[in-house]
């Protein structure tokens, strides 16, 4: 089951302008229903908040790995997320990622607890 990723502008444009947020402590998720089969996810990591070129390629990957792990979690199926780093990919696990992950997608209804 590989859906295709958030890949252009209007894309992300549209998640930030008409989807919702949840906060986390290190990811701040963006999500948005959509007619197009999902769900699709999108990753972000800025300069300001995560660093140099390296460190932000990492903190992509490392988000992309946990949507990888989640994907089948999650209850929606026609939905386009957002990944929004504010983490240093140098000082966080990847254990303490996926937990904040999963925190926000429960609050937002958006995966099922088993798995």
């Amino acid at each position: 089951m590989t859906a295709e990723g958030l890949k252009r502008d209007s894309q992300f444009r549209l998640v930030y302008r008409e989807g919702q947020r949840e906060a986390g402590k290190k990811i701040t998720i963006l999500y948005l229903r959509t007619e197009c089969e999902g769900p699709s996810a999108g990753f972000v990591a800025s300069k300001k908040r995560v660093g140099k070129a390296c460190q932000r390629n990492r903190a992509k990957r490392l988000m992309r790995e946990i949507f990888r792990k989640l994907r089948d979690r999650i209850n929606e199926k026609n939905i386009w997320i957002v990944f929004i780093a504010s983490f240093r990919p140098e000082e966080t696990s990847f254990q303490e990622l996926l937990e904040d992950v999963e925190r926000s997608l429960s609050r937002a209804g958006l995966i099922s607890n088993c798995g």
